[in-house]
């Protein structure tokens, strides 16, 4: 197996934190894409690179209390904090694991396998994929959710801030070898990983106005640019003082509320597809 590409976004309580106010966002699309897919109530669902819980919560709330989901990821402590997720809003039919998909042994009976953002961190995706389903039922359903990070952001008017923004977590997305067009590569993944030719759909975050900005650039602003800053140093794709990361998200909602902003965020690309009967 190769090397895995970086985990870019780092690893802290913060980045966490900001992981839950990112969720908000998702979670429409993530919502929409997995009832579309057949997510439903009774289901036993594995939520591979799960993270701090937030794709877990949202699929408990598809299969209900007679469903149950288990997430898993390969860092403990994210894992520690999903599980003290979980206890706190009383989800005891949502559980997790640490360890790495494709070398735990579960039980080969989940209806269906999820991820949001983790086949875009495999160095072989479909090998990935491939492991997980080993899990799910025969005709068990895979839904997947992954960004085309090389995809320039957009904002009309031109918003120099937004776009610097955009820039920053590209090429930094880039320099850590993560798969830049995950999303429309999942297509062919689906498919080498034994899966019918998936159903897709796009989705991207759009929005305006000043209580809007003002949540997106607190969730998406200088704190992802502080947790990916050394690597932002060590690619020169800017420096400390062009940021400016303490006045950054003040300037950043000023700038798009002045000049009257629409703003999009990176894509996102959905994709579904039962497993291929032998």
């Amino acid at each position: 197996m190769k090397h895995d590409p970086a985990y870019v976004m780092g690893r802290s309580e913060e980045e966490t934190r900001r992981l839950e106010q990112r969720a908000e966002f998702f979670y429409p699309s993530t919502r929409h894409l997995f009832e579309d897919a057949g997510i439903t109530a009774g289901m036993k669902v594995l939520d591979i690179g799960s993270g701090a819980g937030d794709v877990s919560f949202l699929v408990a709330e598809l299969v209900g209390p007679t469903g149950c989901v288990v997430g898993v990821d390969a860092n403990p402590a994210i894992v520690e904090a999903a599980c003290a997720r979980a206890r706190s809003a009383g989800l005891s039919r949502v559980s997790f694991k640490a360890g790495d998909i494709r070398d735990l042994q579960l039980a080969p009976d989940f209806d269906a396998v999820v991820g949001r953002l983790v086949l875009m961190y495999s160095s072989e995706p479909a090998a990935t994929l491939r492991s997980a389903l080993r899990h799910v039922r025969r005709a068990g359903l895979a839904v997947f959710q992954e960004m085309n990070i090389g995809a320039p952001v957009w904002s009309e008017p031109p918003s120099a801030l937004h776009q610097l923004l955009g820039r920053c977590v590209r090429e930094v997305f880039a320099g850590g070898r993560v798969e830049m067009a995950m999303g429309t590569r999942l297509a062919e993944v689906f498919v080498a990983a034994g899966l019918e030719a998936p159903q897709l759909r796009t989705d991207a975050i759009i929005g305006a106005g000043r209580d809007w900005i003002q949540r997106f650039g607190s969730a998406f602003g200088a704190g992802i640019l502080r947790s990916v800053l050394p690597a932002i140093l060590e690619y020169g794709v800017a420096t400390e003082a062009e940021l400016d990361l303490d006045t950054f998200d003040e300037r950043y909602c000023q700038e798009i509320v002045r000049q009257g902003s629409v703003v999009q965020w990176i894509p996102f690309v959905g994709a579904w597809a039962r497993r291929r009967a032998a």
